[in-house]
């Protein structure tokens, strides 16, 4: 074996004990006079927190393969606004990982599409957003 094989594979023994350390940085803040400092920030009182009474609406969960090249997809649609069927949205892809988009509902109001066939995933993150939900779950 060449001497820079043997330099390679050189271990390093662990057996012994280590030396202690030299200097300890936080030493030199003991012997600092703290009278001299400016007073710290009282702490924050959490703000009151008001229960939400907002009523979520319920979402009814379907299949659709139809117009989708095959794909099976999840629809959850009963979203009053915009705003709260992008809420979710983000909220559940970021859940199950997948991705899907908002559409307007063809009765009015707002549905979201999310790709996959995993409808029981997706209700179960609908509930855990506080929305009740009924449909195809399995």
């Amino acid at each position: 074996m060449s001497k820079q094989n043997q330099a390679k594979n050189a271990k390093i023994d662990l057996s012994a004990a280590a030396a202690p350390l030299a200097a300890d940085p936080f030493a030199a803040l003991a012997t600092l006079d703290t009278a001299s400092l400016p007073p710290g920030r009282e702490p924050a009182q959490p703000a009151a927190s008001t229960p939400k009474t907002t009523k979520k609406s319920r979402l009814i969960l379907r299949r659709e393969k139809k117009d989708r090249g095959g794909k099976t997809v999840v629809v959850a649609s009963g979203f009053a606004t915009e705003g709260e069927a992008g809420e979710t949205l983000r909220a559940v892809r970021k859940a199950l990982g997948c991705g899907g988009t908002t559409e307007a509902a063809s009765a009015g109001g707002f549905e979201i599409v999310l790709q996959g066939d995993r409808p029981a995933a997706v209700a179960e993150a609908l509930r855990a957003a506080g929305f009740p939900v009924g449909g195809v779950i399995q």
